[in-house]
């Protein structure tokens, strides 16, 4: 049996929140806002059994370009992702970007859902898939199957399932990793229990006896209970969305970009990265300016180029990034950059030493 984790993917209003809901027979838009405005603001949460054994847990992402933040730190924890076009509008601002996100942080597999496919004629669904096959060419979606669907008669539901199934088959569990972690994407409390908080397990695996620690303000946590998918389990490991009901921490004192760890792990405000830039955004130059995230951690960075003195859309390159506040990377974990404003996602790339020596730039040389 194995445990993934499934993000959607897509512009507003593609109809990425009912498809789950068909999927699922859930609705992941449970905050009163949501309801009121018509669209996902928040990350939505779920899961699916397949009939073959598997289990999905599913994380639902904002379309909308003013939560683009929001999307990132859900998709950022995903195995593979459902990406729904909608058939009346085809390949739109977000589609790209979303695109373009799950590239740089690493997603290889995927399916694509055509929605809303009765909206549409069948010879505008055939210019759609069309477009469609272009869009993603050259992309880890290239090869993936292209199924067309419609929550209001169920069309392509089950075909839909079947897809999953076979994806599930052939992606391989997430490696479990040295050490338990995990950054909280949802925290709340229940009478007479106390604290819950929730996340994908990145690495690692817990029991109610592993030592946990909160970061970063390095506070020993106790597990009183685990959940998974709503059922107490004994143990949660990575590739698995979890749920902690823990000890010592108040509600009050959380903040975004908080995550647990088994060890205390040493803080950092200076990383070395490869970073790529989208093809369709600005140059930079040796000192730049950006918005950072990783998992559910933001913040305003510096990046200093390294191996060359200016950066090209489409190009990689070795940069050096500054922080302002501490955070707590290891080898490996992806990250977005987006402007300073939060309006442009601009790239991004993977970590390649989280405690560096200060470098300077060395342009044209070996690095």
């Amino acid at each position: 049996m194995k445990h993934l984790i499934m993000g959607t993917a897509g512009h507003v209003d593609h109809g990425k929140t009912a498809l789950i809901k068909a999927l699922t027979n859930f609705d992941c838009d449970t905050h009163k806002d949501e309801k009121q405005r018509g669209i996902t603001i928040h990350l939505g949460f779920t899961h699916l059994d397949l009939p073959n054994g598997n289990s999905i847990g599913i994380i639902d992402v904002p379309g909308h370009k003013d939560f683009i933040n929001t999307m990132i730190s859900g998709a950022s924890t995903i195995d593979f992702v459902l990406f729904t076009i909608a058939a009346d509008s085809s390949i739109m601002p977000q589609t790209r970007e979303h695109l373009h996100i799950m590239e740089l942080l690493g997603i290889k597999n995927g399916i694509i859902a055509l929605t809303k496919s009765d909206m549409v004629d069948e010879e505008i669904l055939e210019l759609v898939e069309l477009e469609i096959s272009e869009f993603v060419s050259g992309t880890f979606l290239e090869n993936a199957p292209i199924i067309r669907t419609s929550v209001k008669d169920n069309t392509g539901i089950e075909e839909l399932l079947q897809e999953l199934e076979k994806i599930t088959e052939h992606i391989e569990q997430r490696s479990g990793g040295c050490f338990f972690r995990m950054y909280i994407d949802r925290i709340f409390s229940v009478q007479g229990f106390g604290t819950v908080i929730n996340g994908s397990v990145l690495q690692g695996k817990a029991t109610k006896t592993t030592p946990l620690y909160l970061l970063p303000v390095n506070k020993e946590l106790r597990i009183r209970k685990l959940e998974h998918h709503g059922q107490e389990v004994q143990e949660i490991y990575s590739g698995q969305r979890a749920s902690l009901n823990v000890v010592g921490l108040d509600i009050r004192d959380f903040t975004r970009g908080m995550l647990v760890s088994e060890r205390m792990i040493k803080p950092t405000k200076m990383i070395d990265a490869e970073l790529t830039l989208f093809e369709h955004e600005r140059t930079f130059g040796i000192w730049n300016h950006a918005l950072f995230l990783m998992g559910t951690f933001e913040d305003q960075a510096r990046i200093h180029l390294l191996d060359k003195d200016t950066l090209q859309g489409g190009e990689s390159g070795l940069v050096q990034i500054h922080f302002e506040k501490e955070c707590f990377p290891i080898f490996g974990d992806s990250f977005i950059i987006r402007s300073t404003s939060s309006d442009i996602t601009l790239g991004g790339g993977k970590i390649l030493d989280a405690y560096p020596l200060h470098h300077k730039h060395k342009e044209g040389k070996d690095f």
